[in-house]
């Protein structure tokens, strides 16, 4: 996005929205295989853990200067859709699972 189009980003706002995940599906669309699968799966882990506050950077880096997001199980479940064009299955996984983000070469990981 270009700096005059981020005065009048709303996060909140449909079109506003629309225009992020395009962008960011753009992106998405050139990783590997294990990478979109990595991906999946953290959203997938943040969205079934309960506890969207706590993993929320995760998804959203804290650079990154949004509003605050009035719905974020919607905007995850958005995200989700927009990425995979499926709607996100439901998960469990239980208590031994680990959301790991730091950088590396293992990048955003579920670890069992």
């Amino acid at each position: 996005m270009r700096d005059d189009e981020l005065d009048d980003f709303y996060i909140n706002d449909e079109r506003c929205r629309a225009k992020l995940f395009d962008a960011m599906k753009t992106d998405f669309d050139t990783y590997g295989p294990l990478s979109k699968q990595r991906v999946r799966e953290a959203i997938e882990f943040v969205m079934s853990s309960g506890a969207i506050e706590r993993y929320w950077r995760a998804v959203v880096p804290h650079a990154v200067p949004l509003d605050e997001i009035e719905d974020k199980p919607g905007f995850l479940r958005a995200l989700y859709e927009k990425l995979t064009g499926q709607a996100p299955p439901p998960r469990d996984f239980g208590p031994d699972v680990e959301l790991v983000d730091a950088i590396g070469p293992h990048g955003i990981d579920v670890r069992i």
